[in-house]
């Protein structure tokens, strides 16, 4: 599969799940903000859709227990597995691990939100051919919800394809988007 067209898919895959799941990130689901791990499972789930059914969606998938050298584990010093990743379950290699997904809620998108070298670290260490650092940049405006996603791509072979962080959305889709999510309110 080429770049593009796995961009497209994932752009579908968190379109829909903007839209089924704005529950998920308006603040009246409750009083604190949806995790990562709850992200990546409903963004996992719609993304299953649109991947051909050979390969497996996962989400936070241990590759048994997993030991990450020390240049690609957190900040923290642990390690953690990937929020998601599309690949053959039980094989290795850039042939059976397709994607890997590291997600951030963090609604300052500041540099550094998402640690690059972090996920490419992990991404060479199992060979995953593509991973995106996806920063959805969740934020409350008085009783609703913000979401404005951004993306950087990173390949195997090339490493980062885009500099920095990027827009997922022109901003009229974007508000197309969380109008249908909102059930036709205007943003």
């Amino acid at each position: 599969m080429l770049l593009p067209d796995l961009q497209s898919r994932v752009r579908i895959a968190l379109t829909n799940t903007i839209v089924d799941q704005w529950t998920l990130f308006a603040p009246s689901s409750g009083t604190s903000r949806p995790s990562a791990r709850s992200i990546s499972f409903h963004l996992g789930w719609a993304l299953r859709g649109t991947i051909e059914r050979t390969w497996d969606v996962d989400a936070e998938y241990d590759r048994s227990g997993m030991v990450l050298e020390s240049s690609v584990r957190l900040d923290d010093g642990t390690s953690r597995p990937p929020h998601l990743i599309v690949h053959h379950r039980g094989r290795l290699g850039p042939e059976h691990n397709l994607l890997l997904v590291e997600l951030s809620t963090d609604a300052t998108g500041t540099p550094g939100s998402l640690d690059v070298t972090t996920a490419t670290g992990v991404q060479r260490r199992f060979g995953y051919r593509y991973g995106v650092m996806l920063d959805l940049r969740l934020a409350e405006v008085g009783t609703t919800a913000r979401v404005v996603p951004h993306w950087q791509w990173t390949t195997l072979d090339e490493g980062p394809v885009t500099d920095g962080l990027r827009p997922v959305y022109t901003d009229d889709v974007l508000a197309e988007i969380t109008a249908r999510a909102r059930g036709g309110d205007a943003w």
